[in-house]
């Protein structure tokens, strides 16, 4: 080995401690990049060659700059990321329906309910009273326009979810092809035995997004691809697969969107329960819960109570509702009561409406023809406020309505408690990982500190090879 051996394994030095210099900024530099992963050089001895007999070394190589991956952590973190989705989408909009059921400041529905038999109340101790009668027909309104309120607002809220459809779908949609897209590029960039750290990072943090966006399954390939998919009924329908993507799809209106799973190769299917089950179909399995389960649970509950203070339940025994009572007495003139609200069968809490024959004089609080003055009707009104009905779960209308009131109550706290623990969960796996795959600013440091003084070692090497080329020249 002679001198120019020296000054190749500086020149080495000088490259490979610059190419780590430039690792160690390239982490720091992105020490608050969202799904980063730190990267470092890992170095070998370069192949020794042989002088005079014996094996003397060549100096140093770079084997591969790699980054800190944690595969298991990564699935943790996309399966976390659709279970918290999930929860905390049906977290807000319980929250935004709680309001309509919030009796504290005694104006809703359950009061409104109250109101209409207190009414009945008083009219039944003046039963002639104008002030008293009208009192009824106010409270019978401001029932019926409570009714109505909550199930406007509830159709509202199951239409809001609805129309967030198109939105979520078209940021779906664009995330796998991002992903198809960044598969190319490592794809291209690892078969010229190029560093693809950084887009695979991107791909992988483009995973953990869809996954909370709808519930995704992925497999990762031997040539750096990751393919994605959703399984339905046993089968997978592959989203991304290599280059290709698929996509989703909504069913044109009028009505309720349907979202449709187009696979790569043609294939579709529908995303419903079959393809999904709480909470594994992150936010758009969330939206469409709502919109198609929960939403509507609460209005066949109201849609319920309406019709049975209405229309009463056959039973056996059978046991009479508003109507029916209204029709069993007598107004002012001895004639027979009418009934004095109207609904239609399916969607009672929407069209209930007060009839508007009965006025004053029509309504029937007595329970003679030829007593005007009589108030055994209204009586029996009131009592049946205290009528336990099966229909209503053996409870009253108002004790059905509060325990809807309080279900409503309960879900959400419970929602709020699973979206906390999801955060805490979420907020354990990201501290692992910035554990093993985030960048320290002080380590970095440290490192580059290190590799200056590597490369400063190197130029001393070839300083003094230098020197000695000189003397040795001197000499001749």
């Amino acid at each position: 080995m002679g001198l120019s051996a020296a000054f190749e394994i500086g020149k080495a030095g000088l490259r490979i401690f610059q190419v780590s210099s430039e690792v160690v900024s390239e982490n720091i530099a992105n020490v608050n990049t969202p799904g980063y992963s730190r990267q470092r050089v890992i170095l070998e001895s370069a192949p020794p060659s042989t002088h005079n007999g014996f094996p003397l070394g060549t100096g140093v190589r770079v084997s591969s700059v790699e980054r800190y991956y944690d595969s298991l952590l990564q699935k943790q973190l996309v399966n976390a990321g659709t279970t918290g989705s999930y929860d905390s989408t049906k977290a807000e909009v319980l929250q935004q329906i709680e309001p309509i059921f919030n009796e504290v400041a005694q104006d809703g529905l359950g009061a409104s309910i109250s109101g209409f038999f207190n009414a009945w109340q008083d009219l039944s101790v003046n039963p002639t009273g104008q002030p008293e009668r009208q009192a009824v027909l106010s409270r019978a309104q401001i029932m019926v326009d409570q009714f109505h309120y909550v199930n406007r607002t509830l159709s509202d809220a199951a239409t809001a979810q609805n129309d967030a459809l198109p939105s979520l779908t078209n940021d779906i949609n664009s995330t796998l092809k991002q992903i198809a897209l960044l598969n190319g590029q490592i794809d291209k960039t690892e078969q010229v035995a190029g560093n693809a750290n950084e887009m695979r990072d991107q791909r992988d943090y483009l995973i953990r997004g869809l996954s909370a966006q709808m519930g995704v399954k992925y497999t990762e390939n031997a040539n750096g691809t990751t393919d994605v998919y959703v399984s339905r009924g046993g089968t997978d329908y592959p989203l991304v697969q290599g280059t290709q993507y698929g996509n989703l799809s909504l069913s044109a209106p009028p009505g309720n969107y349907t979202v449709t799973v187009n696979a790569v190769g043609g294939a579709t299917a529908t995303v419903d329960a079959t393809m999904y089950t709480a909470p594994d179909g992150g936010q758009l399995w969330a939206t469409l819960q709502m919109r198609d389960t929960f939403i509507p649970a609460y209005q066949a509950y109201v849609n319920n109570l309406a019709d049975v203070m209405v229309n009463g339940e056959a039973g056996p025994p059978a046991k009479l509702g508003i109507n029916d009572q209204h029709n069993a007495g007598f107004d002012l003139n001895g004639a027979a009561g009418l009934d004095l609200f109207s609904v239609t069968a399916g969607s009672e809490a929407a069209t209930i409406t007060l009839n508007p024959l009965v006025t004053q004089s029509r309504i029937a609080a007595s329970g003679s023809a030829t007593a005007p003055g009589d108030n055994s009707n209204a009586v029996s009104m009131v009592g049946l406020q205290s009528q336990t009905f099966t229909a209503l779960n053996a409870g009253t209308f108002s004790g059905y309505y509060n325990t809807l009131v309080a279900q409503v109550g309960v879900d959400v706290q419970s929602a709020q408690n699973v979206v906390k623990q999801d955060a805490a969960f979420m907020k354990q796996l990201t501290t692992l990982r910035d554990s093993s795959s985030g960048v320290s600013l002080d380590e970095e440091l440290a490192n580059l500190i290190q590799y200056q003084r590597s490369y400063q070692a190197s130029a001393k090497l070839i300083t003094t090879a230098t020197e000695m080329m000189d003397t040795l020249i001197g000499m001749i």
